[in-house]
């Protein structure tokens, strides 16, 4: 069974995988990995770091889980990111990543702020 600080883990490598799939970067190993599995409570903690540049550090309970990816692009670009994952969604911050922009923003608002509509209850056939 995946625990949630498997899937973040798989999660990261894939992310900074797929930014450098193109080079065909294969991990030609492990400089450093530290693991601490849940506790009764629930709370976890990894980081690790690989011979082509990529680090990432994690931790986490059941309410969710914050952590940080470093990874250097195809350009040779320093890239770092932090994420934090809980009841509000997945929230990734970082120079690389695009703004929102507003049209988009006022769109969420709006989903937000407004009730589902009950589609059966509002046919009319």
């Amino acid at each position: 069974m995946w625990s949630f600080g498997k899937l973040l883990l798989a999660f990261a490598v894939a992310s900074t995988s797929a930014a450098t799939a193109n080079a065909a970067v294969v991990f030609d190993r492990t400089i450093y990995y530290h693991n601490t599995p849940p506790d009764a409570a629930g709370h976890y903690r990894f980081e690790f770091q690989t011979t082509n540049g990529i680090t990432t550090k994690a931790a986490g309970n059941e309410n969710g889980a914050v952590g940080v990816v470093q990874y250097v692009s195809l350009e040779g670009i320093p890239v770092t990111f932090t994420y934090v994952a809980d009841a509000d969604g997945y929230r990734a911050e970082g120079e690389h990543i695009p703004a929102v922009p507003l049209h988009v923003l006022r769109q969420l608002e709006y989903i937000r702020t407004h009730p589902a509509v009950d589609e059966h209850r509002s046919r009319r056939w």
